[in-house]
């Protein structure tokens, strides 16, 4: 195994950039973004179809006004079963229906993410219009503290 410090010392890292010191005030401001976003909850039926699911594109607001969506997989039947969110990789997207039918043949709710600014169909209103796809992690690391 390659590590760049003993075992020890990677237990008690916190890495090397400080926590702002507003960061208290900066979750606070966004969480009332949050808590003030209505969420105008869109559930479309998908024309993709299985015998043991219902598929659905789930859309809703997120902060910015973003339209966000989901590939939401639901089994059959289903009043009150546990739930899985799937957040894809870095420059991904939700991809394909058969990814989650065998979570939903075994009893489980799938909303599969379309995280904001990557390769899905959710909107990122941060500034850019579409997929940011590269750059997203560093985009506005020197701007604004928000």
């Amino acid at each position: 195994m390659l590590v760049d410090m003993p075992l020890e010392k990677l237990r008690e890292y916190r890495g090397r950039n400080p926590k702002p010191t507003d960061h208290v005030e900066y979750w606070a401001r966004a969480l009332a973004e949050l808590d003030s976003t209505p969420p105008e909850i869109e559930i479309v039926p998908s024309e993709f179809t299985v015998p043991h699911a219902d598929c659905s594109d789930l859309f809703f607001t997120g902060v910015g006004g973003a339209r966000i969506h989901a590939k939401l997989v639901v089994p059959k039947g289903a009043k009150s079963v546990p739930a899985i969110v799937h957040f894809h990789g870095y420059t991904g997207s939700a991809g394909d229906w058969s990814n989650y039918l065998g979570y939903a043949g075994a009893g489980f709710v799938n909303a599969a993410l379309d995280c904001r600014g990557q390769g899905g169909s959710s909107e990122d209103t941060g500034g850019v219009r579409g997929n940011t796809h590269r750059g997203h992690i560093i985009r506005g690391l020197d701007d604004h503290e928000d």
